[in-house]
């Protein structure tokens, strides 16, 4: 990990432990723990008009996070033994020096380190084309779109395109979709301003979570980059409260997820939310590998939930509903529909609308009337 003599360029930083801590853990969050190339468990410390940038990467993903600091010069250092270290120290001013054999001594207080240290100019850059589009999301609207789409995701590598959010800027709406097949999850918001439908892109599973945790719930402004103009992009750039997270897109088409979404209904069903999400919790105690699937049927105004597991035993209980004609019994996942029924109370629902056609089709879900934008669709199973 050292350099020759002469080879590293003066580094000298002092800043706040708090403000160094927060932003080395961002940048980490890229960072794979176990890496068989050396500099990328490093992140980069670059300064540059009294801002300190921390740089972590994975050469899919890239996270950029800017402070105050004063000094001058930029080295690479390993990213989980900084952090871990910054969280161990008390509060203090931290300056950082590093010598002509690229050893950088870290001084807090009565406390002193020594870390090997990497050049900057070794840290990989993930690099972008020209600006494709770009547009900004106010608070609260990435984690609404992509936070609650983002639970739908797949994780079946062959159909590696599932593999993600898919996104789309159309009719003057930003529309966020993800589906494993099994289970599709939509949200839609409406754009201020007058920008052009634009070819839809994927946001990979593991840029999705970094985004969630480390952007932030405020305003985010994404822009997409591609080789041309009006054609598909290629990367994303998601940048908010001093965070920039750079990652490439799954190069891949996401299938036409409309074609499966319920046009018309036979019966509407709308159950409360805590009364559900009580009978669904008995059902998942109720459940084992083999037996995840409840069954609802109408009768007398109320839904009756099953579940009968092979292994254990039948549960039976009756919901309070409101109905606008009676349907066949339909079998459901009770995780994802447990899923469905969080995710709705997160965003002010207090019930949960089935739109029903038959036991082998797919059931249209919604919450209240009053919050528009989010859809999912649930498979039926067979019980």
């Amino acid at each position: 990990m050292s350099r020759k003599k002469n080879e590293a360029p003066a580094f000298h930083v002092e800043v706040d432990r708090a403000d160094l801590l927060k932003a080395v853990t961002r940048a980490a969050a890229v960072v794979e723990s176990r890496n068989t190339v050396p500099i990328l468990s490093f992140v980069q410390l670059a300064m540059g008009f009294g801002t300190l940038a921390v740089t972590g990467t994975n050469l899919d993903s890239e996270m950029r996070v800017e402070i105050e600091a004063h000094g001058e010069g930029a080295t690479c250092l390993p990213a989980y033994r900084l952090r871990d270290m910054l969280r161990a120290l008390p509060d203090a001013q931290i300056v950082m020096t590093g010598d002509e054999s690229g050893i950088v001594t870290l001084r807090s207080g009565e406390t002193e380190i020594t870390y090997g240290s990497l050049p900057a100019n070794d840290h990989p850059v993930l690099a972008v084309d020209n600006v494709a589009w770009s547009l900004t999301l106010p608070d609260g609207v990435f984690a609404y779109l992509i936070g609650g789409a983002s639970g739908a995701m797949s994780t079946e590598e062959t159909r590696y395109y599932l593999n993600g959010v898919c996104l789309e800027v159309k009719d003057g709406q930003a529309i966020a979709v993800a589906t494993d097949g099994h289970r599709l999850v939509s949200r839609t918001s409406n754009l201020s301003g007058n920008l052009a439908d634009q070819p839809s892109i994927i946001i990979p599973r593991d840029a999705v979570r970094v985004a969630l945790a480390q952007v932030g719930g405020g305003e985010v402004k994404l822009i997409a980059y591609g080789p041309v103009a009006g054609q598909r992009a290629t990367k994303l750039e998601i940048v908010a409260g001093g965070a920039r997270l750079r990652s490439k897109l799954i190069d891949g088409t996401f299938p036409d997820w409309r074609r499966v979404v319920p046009t018309s209904e036979k019966s509407v069903c709308s159950v409360g939310l805590p009364n559900l999400r009580r009978a669904l919790q008995m059902a998942k105690a109720n459940s084992t590998e083999r037996g995840r699937a409840v069954k609802l049927s109408y009768g007398d105004g109320t839904i009756r939930l099953t579940s009968d597991n092979p292994d254990t035993g039948k549960l039976s209980t009756r919901l309070p509903c409101q109905v606008t004609a009676p349907f066949p019994d339909i079998g459901m996942n009770a995780d994802y529909l447990r899923g469905l029924a969080d995710a709705a109370e997160r965003i002010g629902s207090k019930s949960l609308r089935l739109h029903l056609n038959g036991p082998g089709e797919p059931v249209r879900i919604l919450p209240d009337e009053a919050i528009v934008g989010a859809m999912a669709v649930l498979m039926p199973m067979r019980v």
